[in-house]
């Protein structure tokens, strides 16, 4: 069985639809924060994406509008900002922004499994570097579910390519459960272990906030190049 990688940014940017604009009129802000996108995510994707010759599938809309990386029936599906939509226009944001991005990878896996290959799926994130009052000590966090064995063996090997690399601070399942509800795990219920191997990336977003451009750079370099050695040794 061949492999085959899919890379996917859910959280990649925060435009607003023009219908939809008026909802952050009190607090346009919040748009450019942690909450608002992934901060940095969209440029580590196409770094990955670059090295692996593939192409990402990223997703533009702020997560405040509709959140990608959330099931259809998640608390967490709509933000406080679109709450309180009716249901009609409710609809029409899963229908127009939702459900396309995640339709489009979920038939490319589909379509890669139907013609034997096994698929690595690696869908990228940053995290902001303090929550609620907390310091985060993750750099970088690698997430998978434990109870597959391959997503567990990929990571294990990733990680241990990049100790061998760098100082950073690298955990497994920070600052999120590689099993809480997201994208990857809805496609877990979708695929047998055997096909589908769902992976999240979650990066600090103090090297993209930092005044030292070069030092992100050098980060998304050091987890692309040892994205791809991983993936051309797994087998």
């Amino acid at each position: 069985m061949a492999n085959q990688i899919i890379i996917t940014c859910e959280h990649a940017g925060n435009s607003v639809p023009a219908p939809y604009r008026k909802l952050f009129d009190n607090n346009p802000g919040i748009l450019n924060t942690h909450r608002g996108y992934d901060i940095g995510a969209f440029g580590l994707a196409k770094k990955c994406a670059q090295r692996l010759n593939v192409t990402p599938f990223v997703h533009h809309i702020t997560r405040l509008l509709v959140d990608l990386n959330r099931s259809p029936n998640s608390n967490e599906l709509f933000s406080e900002y679109t709450r309180s939509l009716d249901e009609e226009t409710k609809e029409s944001v899963l229908n127009t922004y939702y459900q396309p991005h995640r339709t489009r990878v979920e038939q490319k896996i589909g379509d890669l499994i139907a013609e034997g290959e096994r698929v690595l799926h690696l869908s990228v994130h940053t995290f902001t570097p303090e929550l609620n009052g907390a310091i985060r000590e993750a750099d970088i966090g690698l997430l998978f579910d434990p109870e597959r064995p391959e997503e567990k063996r990929f990571c294990e090997a990733w990680k241990s390519l990049l100790k061998k690399k760098t100082d950073l601070n690298i955990l497994f399942n920070t600052p999120y459960p590689g099993v809480m509800d997201g994208f990857t795990t809805y496609l877990r219920t979708k695929y047998k272990v055997t096909e589908y191997v769902g992976l999240e990336i979650e990066v600090n977003q103090k090297f993209p906030q930092s005044n030292d451009i070069g030092d992100w750079e050098q980060v998304q370099i050091l987890i692309a190049d040892t994205l791809y050695q991983t993936y051309k040794e797994w087998s």
